[in-house]
């Protein structure tokens, strides 16, 4: 079953304290590492700038939105994202969710309880 990846994240310090060349070497590492995945089973769907002046919208800086063929697939780039060091320059949220049609989704706000 089809599942989503959307990440939102944050620049920490320690990315602020990077100089352009290690940022630019970051990111090579980033590119090498997405070449592990299949691109008919993960596929961006879009990145960018999270805007501010939206209500009830997310405090972060950026946003990417990945389509998955599994949760499996899901699984295997979140991990592998981790696995770049990511997170040590980018605080981040992730949601990960599978893909459903209009009525499954009003059924299951129907039925749910309080969290």
């Amino acid at each position: 079953m089809p599942h989503i990846l959307i990440e939102h994240y944050t620049a920490t310090h320690a990315w602020a304290a990077l100089p352009p060349e290690q940022r630019n070497a970051f990111f090579a590492r980033i590119g090498a590492g997405m070449q592990q995945f299949d691109a008919a089973r993960i596929t961006p769907l879009a990145m960018g700038r999270v805007a501010h002046d939206v209500p009830h919208g997310s405090a972060e800086q950026f946003y990417a939105v990945w389509q998955c063929a599994s949760r499996a697939d899901a699984d295997a780039l979140v991990a592998g994202i981790s696995a770049t060091g990511w997170h040590e320059y980018f605080t981040t949220t992730n949601t990960v969710g599978a893909v459903d049609a209009m009525p499954q989704h009003l059924h299951d706000l129907a039925t749910c309880a309080p969290q």
